[in-house]
């Protein structure tokens, strides 16, 4: 490593050792049902690219969609299977048009290879998910009403998932979020209800409650980085699924609220499809997000995040509660942004209670990508440290063809005999969505 990363190894190292407490603050804004509707309503694939901290979340559907229509009609990059491609988006539109239902349909495939000195793993999963809503109501009145669904299969082609290195390591986090062993699973069906033009958005069903809270420009495995350092946040134990509410207030530009619970009815790995409300255990979280300008006048974002888990013995679901503190800023560039982020965990949910990263990624020629990270996690049990630092590059082949190859190198002390040693991960994504 160069000078650079070695100084900030060193000082994430040394505020991993420390800790901090951060308070979040929310408050709750009650809304009402919308009215239903007729009316032509706005072509979905004509959405303009937008700026890094205005996307949704990359994992979920609302920003799953998004990252779909930045490709449609763009010229910079062509149909790897032209007569097929363009005919099924001229049928999206159609169905959009007559039956107000939009959708994406992708699948990925990761292979992961970890080495040290002692172990070599490899594994390799695929993913394929369709994800969509449906626009049944309220458009008239600006108060447009969507049950959106997601439907996923989930599967390994090796003894081992990518997601199965962790355990199979002294990993105290995963080298991947996602990529599992799976099976079929329906992680989202919920009504999307929107007021008071766009300001209040209400969700109620079953979903991903980690989709609505936690994000950053950067997070999600599919299209970013890969290690849960920077994919996800692995000293929170999200539940996979489960059936809840959660509601985003954004009063004015700048200010966001937001607070959700759900029960917990899946847990990472789990085959399953449940809809009941019989979970001893739920998830609760409340989010504060706030918008200004940074330096040279660029965009940035501050983010808290409160959150607490309740112990439910059937699903193995460990409880605690923590926070998570997330800033991003724009860079000098076009579709350049950084990312820092504290978090931390009490009650021993997962095996690391302390987090710290910083992330940067840049957009090049127009939709390829370029992203390194590094970042610090401690061990619940021992309190030792591990480092990641991270690098990938998405090259879009073409509009729904995407390769990514990434590499990872973890540093630090073995949780159990305590022993120094240096890991490397090797992976190549690749991604269709149509």
């Amino acid at each position: 490593m160069g000078p650079l990363i070695r100084s900030i190894v060193s000082r994430l190292h040394t505020a991993c050792e420390s800790g901090l407490l951060v308070a979040v603050l929310w408050v709750s804004i009650p809304g009402g049902m919308s009215a239903w509707a007729e009316d032509p309503a706005m072509d979905p694939l004509s959405a303009e690219e937008s700026k890094p901290l205005e996307k949704e979340a990359a994992n979920s559907i609302e920003g799953t969609l998004e990252q779909r229509d930045e490709l449609v009609y763009d010229p910079r990059r062509r149909s790897l299977f032209p007569d097929f491609y363009y005919a099924f988006r001229k049928k999206q539109l159609n169905w959009w048009q007559k039956l107000r239902v939009e959708f994406t349909l992708s699948y990925d495939v990761l292979t992961q290879h970890y080495n040290d000195a002692d172990v070599s793993v490899a594994g390799t999963a695929g993913d394929l998910s369709l994800s969509g809503r449906w626009l049944i109501g309220g458009q008239k009145f600006h108060k447009p009403v969507y049950l959106a669904f997601r439907v996923r299969d989930r599967r390994a082609y090796s003894e081992f998932a990518p997601s199965d290195i962790e355990g199979q390591t002294d990993l105290l986090w995963g080298t991947v979020d996602g990529f599992n062993d799976s099976g079929f699973q329906v992680p989202d069906f919920y009504f999307d209800q929107r007021l008071f033009d766009d300001k209040l958005a209400l969700r109620y069903g079953q979903f991903s409650i980690d989709s609505f809270v936690d994000k950053h420009s950067m997070r999600g495995a599919k299209r970013y980085f890969l290690n849960q350092a920077f994919s996800n946040n692995p000293t929170v134990n999200f539940p996979s699924y489960g059936a809840g509410f959660t509601t985003t207030w954004n009063p004015t530009g700048s200010w966001e609220l937001s607070a959700g619970i759900s029960n917990i009815q899946g847990v990472e790995g789990d085959a399953q499809i449940d809809f009941s409300l019989n979970s001893s255990a739920l998830f609760g979280t409340v989010q504060a997000a706030y918008t200004f300008t940074g330096l040279d006048g660029k965009g940035a974002r501050l983010q808290l995040m409160g959150w607490a888990g309740d112990e439910n013995a059937v699903d193995e679901y460990r409880g605690g509660q923590g926070y998570s503190a997330t800033l991003e800023h724009e860079g000098r560039e076009e579709n350049e942004i950084y990312v820092l982020r504290l978090a931390q965990s009490y009650g021993d949910p997962t095996d690391t209670d302390m987090l710290l990263f910083i992330g940067h990624g840049k957009q090049i020629r127009g939709f390829d990508s370029f992203g390194l990270g590094v970042g610090v996690g401690r061990s619940a049990a021992t309190q030792i440290c591990q480092t990641v630092v991270e690098t990938y590059y998405r090259w879009q082949v073409t509009k729904e063809l995407v390769l990514t190859p990434d590499l990872q190198l973890i540093f630090g002390n073995d949780d159990s005999t305590k022993e120094s040693k240096v890991r490397v991960v090797g992976g190549i994504r690749l991604g269709i969505i149509f």
